[in-house]
């Protein structure tokens, strides 16, 4: 009988040993729900009122107008869309730019294009958007990206003058607007012949972590859970996710990150470039490094034309007059070395 006891116990003690070695421990806040989730409903700082269905007119500038108008959600609810464009009569179809706002954002490209549109010659249009809980914090909601897409069935409905060529649809935004950009790049790329990012989250499982609260509480409702509990969803949210189609696209491709962005981690749009590179080495795009604040390259309204230069809308002999002149331009293909690209530096 000692002997049995002695065999059994020391079975269980090899037994424990073994599940500690070879179990590895999920960390707590990968399966800890957040306590926010007991807190009551979530109060969304971003909500606005709906929109009133009329169309108002002002000028952004000598050359540019701008129209704010409304558009019916994917919900039902009534939001703005805004939208600038030359001033005078069209001779010719134009550029569009569908631009994603960042997150808890709204349609504000009139405040950051000025007279860019006018002087240029191209159309911006945004939306106000809205995702499955939250209105400001999408974070790639497949239902925003398809009101996104019929931005020009609106604008024909509200602003039936314009005249957009479907050859040169622009998808762009900075921080989330970035995220969304890319993502609806991926599942719309007829309606996005080239896609800007700008200081992007990408691999929206490592980003949920390091959210604020109130960004982090919308984006668990937007997936109903953690990315331990919510995979799918997180997967489906991330650029990341889709790097091999991004490769095999051919859509003009421009990312843009800085050195100094104190909002995304390093492993962000430096792993995307990285990741696009490594499944097609061939496929061109385009990488801008510099060290700029978070999203401080956006603004063709402070004189970042570099983007626009980029992106095919306006000459090359803008690209000097930018606020953020230095850092890295990389042309990327089948002889780039991405092994090593800057990505932060406290």
């Amino acid at each position: 009988m000692r002997w049995f006891l002695l065999t059994l116990s020391s079975l269980l003690a090899l037994v424990a040993l073994a599940s500690s070695v070879g179990t590895p421990t999920a960390r707590a806040d990968e399966t800890t729900i957040p306590d926010y989730v007991y807190a009551g409903p979530f109060q969304d700082p971003s909500q606005i009122a709906d929109s009133p269905k009329q169309t108002t007119f002002k000028l952004s500038g000598r050359d540019t107008l701008t129209a704010t108008t409304w558009y019916r959600a994917w919900n039902g609810r009534i939001l703005r869309l805004v939208a600038s464009y030359p001033r005078y009569p069209q001779t010719q179809r134009l550029p569009l730019i569908r631009i994603f706002h960042g997150a808890g954002g709204r349609a504000v490209c009139d405040k950051t294009f000025g007279n860019a549109p006018g002087q240029f010659g191209f159309v911006i249009a945004c939306l106000d958007g809205t995702g499955q809980y939250s209105r400001g914090y999408s974070y790639g909601s497949p239902q925003n990206l398809a009101d996104h897409a019929k931005i020009i069935s609106f604008l024909r409905a509200r602003l039936p003058g314009l005249r957009i060529d479907k050859t040169r649809q622009i998808a762009a935004g900075g921080s989330m607007g970035g995220e969304d950009a890319l993502l609806f790049g991926v599942k719309y790329p007829a309606l996005a012949q080239t896609i800007v990012a700008m200081d992007a989250p990408i691999d929206m499982s490592k980003r949920f972590w390091r959210l604020g609260p109130t960004k982090q509480r919308a984006l668990y409702l937007e997936c109903q859970g953690t990315p331990y509990l919510s995979p799918a969803c997180f997967a489906e949210r991330s650029p990341l996710t889709f790097a091999s189609v991004l490769a095999e696209s051919q859509q003009r491709l421009i990312l843009y990150w800085s050195t100094n962005d104190e909002i995304n981690p390093p492993e962000q749009m430096p792993t995307l470039a990285q990741a696009i590179h490594a499944a097609k080495p061939s496929r061109s795009f385009l990488i801008r490094v510099g060290n700029w604040v978070h999203g401080d390259a956006w603004r063709p309204v402070a004189h970042n034309h570099e983007w626009l230069v980029d992106a095919g809308l306006i000459a090359g002999g803008f690209r000097a007059d930018t606020k953020h002149p230095v850092g890295l331009r990389i042309e990327v293909d089948a002889t780039t070395d991405l092994s090593d690209l800057p990505s932060y530096y406290p």
